[in-house]
Order: C-alpha cells, then sequence, then structure tokens
C-alpha cells in the first residue's frame, strides 16, 4: 500500500501536562482492531487500549484516513519522530498536528472517544423521538437517524444521517455515522453510496468498537468491495 501523505497524530484523549510523551504513549505504535488503525499507548496495552487510557491514533494528515498498515507507518516513523519530538518540547502537552475529530486540519483537538452519541439515544424514547427529528443538533439527529434504523425505517434513518453529517462533519469521526449510513444505504440497495458511506466509516472512524468495524467490513464484502488487506500489522519502534 502506498502512503499519501506524512505521518501525524490525532489525540483521542487528554495527555497529562506534566507526562513526557515515552511516559504517556510508550515507543511503539501497534495495530487495534479496537481502533482498526494504529494507535500508541502505554507498552502494556497499546494494541487495545483500555477505554479511558490516553490513546493516539495515527492518521494521515491529508485525507484523514486512519494508519491500518505498518507498511505506511514505517514510510513516515522519521517524519512522525522529528514532528513530535519538536511539539511535545513546545506545548508539552500535545504531541502532533493533523486531521482530527472535528476539524480535519486543526493543529490538535482532543475529544472523548465514547462521543455523545449513547447520551443522546439515551434521551430519545418512543414519546419524544418525533419532537427530536426536527432538532437543528447533529448529536440528536445521528441518534434519532440511528433509532429509524432500528425500526426498519432505513430511508428516513438515511435521511436523517445525512442531515446530521451536513450539520457537523465530526459525527462521522467522533461517532458511527458513516457505519449506520452505509448499512441503511445497502437496505436501500443504494449500493455505491453505501460502499462510501462504509468506507468512510473503516477509514475515518475514531470510535473503539471492534464489533463495529467488523460489522462494516462484513458489509462490504457482500456488497461485493472487500477491504483491501495489509501487508503487515505488526508493530513498530519508534522515538520520541
Amino acid at each position: 500500500m502506498n502512503s499519501r501523505a506524512p505521518l501525524l497524530l490525532a489525540a483521542l484523549l487528554a495527555m497529562p501536562a506534566c507526562a513526557t510523551a515515552p511516559e504517556t504513549f510508550g515507543t511503539r505504535a501497534r495495530y487495534s482492531p479496537a481502533f482498526h488503525g494504529y494507535v500508541m499507548a502505554t507498552e502494556d496495552g497499546s494494541d487495545d487500549p483500555a477505554p479511558g487510557q490516553t490513546t493516539l491514533l495515527l492518521r494521515d494528515p491529508l485525507t484523514g484516513e486512519k494508519l491500518r498498515c505498518r507498511e505506511e507507518v514505517v514510510d513516515w516513523r522519521e517524519l512522525h519522530e522529528d514532528l513530535a519530538s519538536d511539539l511535545v518540547e513546545d506545548e508539552n502537552a500535545a504531541v502532533a498536528a493533523g486531521a482530527t475529530t472535528g476539524a480535519l486540519f486543526a493543529p490538535l483537538l482532543v475529544v472523548e472517544p465514547v462521543g455523545a452519541l449513547v447520551l443522546a439515544e439515551a434521551m430519545i424514547t418512543g414519546g419524544a423521538l418525533f419532537d427530536d427529528l426536527a432538532s437543528d443538533d447533529a448529536t440528536e439527529l445521528l441518534a434519532a437517524g440511528i433509532v429509524l434504523f432500528r425500526r426498519h425505517r432505513y430511508r428516513q434513518a438515511s435521511a436523517l444521517i445525512e442531515r446530521a453529517l451536513a450539520k457537523d462533519a465530526s459525527v462521522g469521526v467522533e461517532d458511527k455515522a458513516y457505519l449506520y449510513l452505509g448499512l441503511a444505504y445497502a437496505h436501500e440497495r443504494k449500493h455505491d453510496r453505501a460502499v462510501l458511506a462504509l468506507d468512510m466509516f473503516i477509514a475515518r472512524a475514531g470510535v473503539r468498537d471492534v464489533e463495529a468495524y467488523r460489522e462494516a467490513e462484513k458489509a462490504l464484502a457482500k456488497l461485493g468491495a472487500p477491504i483491501e488487506g495489509c501487508g503487515s500489522t505488526e508493530p513498530v519502534e519508534l522515538s520520541w
């Protein structure tokens, strides 16, 4: 697989201001099935970081796509080390700049990997559903769209999720908007749009949910568009 841009990082949780980068993230990038991409965390668990663990998800700064193959990380390791070291020294809390949740080319954005979707879903009850459909809040629109998807109302679900993404594109990275949009399109037999949305979920989503990525891959295979495999997903040693 050809790398398309230098390696930079997106922080998923706040980095303690006094800690050094090696103390917080270790010195090894590993493939994480939970994030469907390479991450950095402490040495004892960076291949599957705990939900509350400070974690870096490695991304291509040009496309915003996660780095999911070892060769992508190796190709840009030297630049990563230089940039990360410089910014740790300059900022003492930030480790890189690049494509991140909410603003694809912002310097660094701290987000909660769980996102607000779970809370929003919990607020939507049968009696309040139709009131929420009129909301202009992207997270509420997405949550309502997921409710409709689960009720097998796929056309209405896709329309609502499209509206959520139009309101705030970050829901495509912070939550599972592209997953449910792709699955809804598949049920509507909108093949090309389904493939595009599911590809976007796998490539960009910063959610920690191995089952969701497996579901997306399974759906893509059923649509005749399986995800291309990596040459390797072995760990990559990095120096700060």
